[in-house]
């Protein structure tokens, strides 16, 4: 699996297809782009063998992908944690899409996950504050590809930024 971001849009590319996480909702294509389908909403999706759940909140919709057997969470828009009930919706996340905000630390604490991924349109100074606070270890780069095999079991989190390429 390979994750990039541009425009302010991730892209997550599996065996089977490639999905496009938008600020209003999911687009997934088929690797031949004989298929695809637009999301926007809660519920459970399923397209080209890629696996999508989306949860209403007071904020918006936060969105699980599944895509080579790897659990990827995007919290989307949310400024706040979740509550306990919608928490318990996610399971277990591999990879969390986390919007830079206020909140963001207690955001992370919160959706344990192996690999964090920051994103938004918050300046340099907001994501250089949150990388200091995590206190975690940081990497840069222009795209991250790993497998669900190469996830080290009770390994420490750590931060992935992104090059966004606009």
């Amino acid at each position: 699996m390979e994750i990039t971001y541009k425009n302010n849009e991730f892209r997550i590319k599996g065996r089977t297809g490639i999905l496009y996480s938008k600020p209003n909702g999911v687009l997934i294509e088929s690797s031949d782009a004989t298929n695809s389908k637009e999301l926007s909403g809660a519920g459970e999706y399923e397209v080209s063998g890629i696996s999508v759940i989306g949860i209403q909140t007071e904020e918006g919709n936060v969105f699980i992908y599944e895509v080579d057997s790897l659990r990827i969470c995007n919290l989307g828009k949310l400024t706040k944690k979740l509550t306990d009930t919608k928490l318990s919706l996610l399971g277990d996340i591999d990879v969390l899409l986390l919007p830079i905000c206020s909140s963001s630390i207690e955001m992370m604490q919160q959706v344990e996950s192996y690999y964090v991924i920051p994103f938004g349109n918050k300046g340099s100074d907001d994501l250089e504050k949150f990388l200091k606070e995590s206190g975690l270890l940081v990497e840069r780069l222009p795209k991250f590809s790993f497998k669900k095999g190469e996830i080290i079991e009770e390994s420490p989190t750590q931060i992935i930024v992104l090059e966004s390429k606009n």
